[in-house]
C-alpha cells in the first residue's frame, strides 16, 4: 500500500467508508479518539439502505441491472450525513472511499459527462453458455495461468466477450463511484483482479487476453494499488454534501472481500470466510496458486491488501436465505425476517435421525439466478438422494447446514491444494452474526470459529484510508486500535452444542 508524506492528523478529522454490498449498502463514519495512553477508533453507521437487482424491462427474458441512480443518490445522502455527523463532533470529513462487490462494470463513453450515470448489468443475468463460448477462444487453462481466475459465467471477461462490439472506458462499480465523486478515472488493484482480465503476477491488464477476447475497443484505465489518492470531491459534490472544502477521495481495497480481509496475513493458519450475500472461503497466500489442481477445485486468486493474494472458493451465501424469505413473504402475505427465521430454525427440533438437515451444493450454478430458490434447493437435495427440506424452517436449516458444510469442505480443499495447515476459522461479514451458522461451522470443521466483525468491509475500508492519510503507520496499528469498532467478536468451540 502506498505511503504518503502527509502530516499526522490533528485529531479533528473523520473518514467516511461507503460499503456497497449486493443486498445492502451503508455509509460508516470513522473517527480516531486520541489520548495519552493509546488511540481508539470508533465507527458510526450514519446511513443504511437496501440494494438489489431490477429487470431491464417488463418483457419476457429481460436481463437484470443495478439501480445505479439510486445507489448514487443513497451514497450522496449517506455522505452528507457523514459530513453532518463529523461536524457535530467538531470534526472535518477528511476522506471518502468506496468498496463494493466485484465483476460488475460500466462502459463509459468519452462523451459522457462526469454526472452521467451509466447502466450496470447484474452478474446474476449471465448465461452459463457464455463460459463455453469464451473458453472456445481462450482455454480455461490458459486464462487461469494468466489471471488465476477460473471460468465462471459471472466473470467480467466472459460477459464482455458475449457483448456485441463493446466499447468505452471500463469502470467497475467502486471506480464508477470514485469517478462520480471526484472526476478521476482509474482502476484499483483488488477490484480489477475479479475481472479475469488482470495479469495475476504483474498486476496489469492482460493485453493478450484482451486482444484474444475481442475487447480492443475498450479502454482499460491504469491499475493502482490500494491506498492511492484519487483526488478530491468535485465542486457540485462538495456542495451537495454540505461541506465547506473539497474532501479527499481514496482508492482503498475496493473489492469488499479484500477490505473485509485486510487484516489477514499469509501463513496465519486461518480459514477466512467472508459471509454475506456471497460466501468466499479461503486463505491468504504470499504467491498465487496456479496449479491444475487449484483450477480443478475452482479456486480463484484475487488480490488482497499489500502484496498478498486471497485464494478463495466462490460460493453462494446468505442471499439464498433472503431470496427464500422474499418468496415466502409474497406467498404468505406477510413480511418474514431472515434473521428471525434462523432463530426459529435453531430452536426447532431436528427431523433427521442424525440431527442434520439435508445438504445441497451451494456452489451449484443453478442457484445463481433469482426466483423459486426453495424449489431449486429441494431438487438439489433430492438429486443427492436426500429428502427435500420440510417447510420453511426445514429449508432454512438446510441452507445453514449446506453453507457450514461448504466451509468445512473448504478446509480440506485448501490444505490439499496449498499445502498448508488450517487451525481455526474466521467468519466476518453478516454471517458472523448468524450464531447457528457459526456453531455448525465449528462442529463440522472441528475447529474453533472466531466470528466477527460483521462490518469487516467497512472497517477495512477505513483502515486503508487511515494509513493513506497518515493517521496510522500500518494496518496492524489500525486493527490494534479498532477494538470492536466493526462489531462484536464471538468465539465458538467445536465441542459446544454441535447440534441445535
Amino acid at each position: 500500500m502506498p505511503t504518503t508524506d502527509r502530516p499526522a492528523a490533528s485529531g479533528a478529522h473523520a473518514y467516511a467508508a461507503v460499503d456497497l454490498g449486493a443486498s445492502s449498502g451503508r455509509v460508516m463514519l470513522g473517527v480516531v479518539d486520541r489520548s495519552e495512553s493509546s488511540p481508539r477508533i470508533r465507527m458510526i453507521e450514519v446511513h443504511r439502505f437496501a440494494n438489489g437487482p431490477r429487470p431491464t424491462s417488463l418483457a419476457p427474458g429481460a436481463t437484470l441491472e443495478w439501480d445505479v441512480e439510486r445507489l448514487v443518490e443513497e451514497t450522496l445522502e449517506g455522505l452528507a450525513a457523514a459530513v453532518s455527523a463529523a461536524a457535530s463532533e467538531g470534526r472535518t470529513l477528511a476522506g471518502i472511499a468506496v468498496d463494493s462487490w466485484g465483476v460488475d462494470y460500466a462502459l463509459v463513453s468519452s462523451s459522457d459527462g462526469v454526472q452521467a450515470v451509466p447502466r450496470v448489468e447484474h452478474h446474476r443475468g449471465a448465461e452459463p453458455s457464455w463460459v463455453e463460448e469464451a473458453a472456445a477462444v481462450v482455454g480455461a487453462e490458459q486464462a487461469y495461468a494468466a489471471t488465476g481466475i477460473p471460468p465462471q459465467s459471472i466473470n467480467t471477461s466472459v460477459r464482455l466477450h458475449a457483448a456485441t462490439d463493446p466499447a468505452g472506458t471500463l469502470l467497475l462499480v467502486p471506480d464508477l463511484l470514485v469517478r462520480l465523486l471526484s472526476g478521476a478515472v482509474g482502476a484499483e488493484l483488488t477490484i480489477a483482479s475479479t475481472t479475469q482480465l488482470l495479469d495475476v503476477r504483474g498486476g496489469e491488464w492482460s493485453r493478450p487476453l484482451i486482444e484474444a477476447w475481442g475487447l480492443a475497443r475498450i479502454d482499460f484505465p491504469a491499475v493502482v494499488a490500494s491506498g492511492t489518492p484519487a483526488g478530491v470531491t468535485l465542486p457540485h459534490i462538495t456542495r451537495r454534501l454540505g461541506g465547506s472544502q473539497p474532501v479527499p477521495v481514496y482508492r482503498v481495497a475496493e473489492h469488499d472481500t479484500a477490505s473485509a480481509l485486510a487484516f489477514a496475513a499469509p501463513g496465519d493458519g486461518q480459514l477466512l470466510v467472508s459471509s454475506g450475500s456471497w460466501s468466499l472461503a479461503g486463505i491468504s497466500v504470499a504467491e498465487p496458486v496456479l496449479t491444475a489442481e487449484a483450477l480443478a477445485a475452482g479456486l480463484t486468486n484475487e488480490r488482497g491488501v499489500g502484496d498478498s493474494t486471497l485464494l478463495l472458493r466462490n460460493l453462494a451465501g446468505l442471499w439464498l436465505l433472503s431470496e427464500c424469505a422474499r418468496q415466502w413473504s409474497i406467498e404468505g402475505g406477510r413480511m418474514l425476517d431472515p434473521v428471525e427465521l434462523v432463530r426459529e430454525a435453531s430452536l426447532a427440533p431436528d427431523d433427521a435421525a442424525d440431527g442434520r438437515a439435508p445438504v445441497f451444493d451451494v456452489g451449484d450454478p443453478r442457484l445463481l439466478a433469482p426466483g423459486r430458490i426453495p424449489e431449486r434447493i429441494a431438487a438439489l437435495c433430492m438429486e443427492r438422494g436426500q429428502p427435500a427440506p420440510e417447510g420453511v424452517l426445514g429449508t432454512v436449516r438446510s441452507i445453514v447446514e449446506s453453507l457450514a458444510t461448504a466451509y468445512a469442505e473448504s478446509v480440506g480443499v485448501l490444505e490439499r491444494v496449498a499445502g498448508t495447515r488450517i487451525r481455526s476459522v474466521r467468519i466476518v461479514g453478516g454471517g458472523s452474526r448468524n450464531e447457528l451458522l457459526c456453531r455448525r461451522t465449528a462442529a463440522l470443521t472441528g475447529l474453533p470459529v472466531i466470528a466477527g466483525p460483521a462490518e469487516a468491509s467497512a472497517f477495512g475500508n477505513l483502515a486503508v484510508q487511515l494509513v493513506a492519510a497518515g493517521e496510522f503507520a500500518s494496518l496492524s496499528d489500525v486493527y490494534a486500535a479498532g477494538g470492536s469498532a466493526g462489531g462484536a467478536i464471538a468465539h465458538h468451540e467445536p465441542g459446544e452444542a454441535a447440534t441445535r
